[in-house]
């Protein structure tokens, strides 16, 4: 029966099945407390392409919480929420993490990961380029689609500010997070930038003087759609 291992799960981890999350609170040593929240794929976890990686990030999510929340002075919370996406055999889950820590800042990311189920292999954002393109090419040729991203990021903004420039968050620059959380849905490329939340850029003298900025995980979402990209694409992922 599909999610019938949920529970045995969330056991696994030292936390209880809801029917929707592995569910636990943990005190610290300061009589703070943290809700930790992980929602579990449940037609994924077993498959036996997709089950070990989604097993593994999700165990070591919980352990992660769990080993900061010991420690904490002030009531906190972890929670963790997936959504599939998909285009033909290739499907990604997209991983969204929600903490909150001492203070009044919240703190998401972005944890990616990407399958061919026709083949059974896991797909890194390079297997679905052509041989020899690297990430810039990606940057080029969706400069269109995340120049808008940037513009409709959050907070507002007027367009072209910085940081919300694209030299600013091409894939060698730490705004973007250097790509690693991407997905292919239909028949557009997503990114989202950062993939972790990033607290200053570099260089450092980039903007003397001028605040550094605090940007989330995913404070950018672009979507290129595959025709932009086709030029540099695998053929079985649109390229010509």
């Amino acid at each position: 029966m599909a999610g019938a291992s949920a529970p045995d799960f969330c056991s696994s981890v030292g936390t209880q099945w809801d029917g929707k999350y592995c569910h636990t609170l943990v005190p610290s040593e300061r009589k703070a407390v943290r809700d930790i929240k992980v929602a579990v794929p449940v037609d994924l976890i077993d498959n036996p392409v997709t089950g070990p990686t989604i097993r593994d990030y999700l165990t070591q999510l919980v352990t992660n919480w769990r080993n900061v929340g010991v420690h904490m002075a002030a009531d906190s919370f972890g929670e963790e929420n997936f959504q599939v996406l998909q285009r033909g055999d290739v499907l990604t889950v997209v991983f969204h993490e929600d903490y909150h820590a001492d203070g009044p800042q919240f703190n998401n990311a972005y944890r990616t990961f990407t399958w061919d189920m026709g083949r059974g292999v896991r797909l890194g954002l390079a297997d679905v380029l052509k041989p020899g393109t690297d990430f810039g090419a990606v940057a080029a040729l969706g400069e269109p689609f995340i120049s808008d991203a940037l513009d409709q990021a959050p907070p507002p903004h007027q367009a072209g500010s910085y940081p919300f420039i694209a030299d600013r968050w091409g894939p060698d620059k730490v705004y973007s997070g250097g790509y690693k959380a991407w997905a292919l849905s239909g028949d557009e490329l997503i990114l989202y930038l950062p993939d972790y939340p990033v607290g200053r850029d570099t260089p450092l003298d980039y903007t003397p003087g001028i605040m550094q900025w605090y940007l989330d995980g995913g404070t950018v979402q672009a979507h290129i759609p595959l025709a932009a990209l086709s030029s540099v694409l695998r053929p079985q992922f649109g390229g010509a």
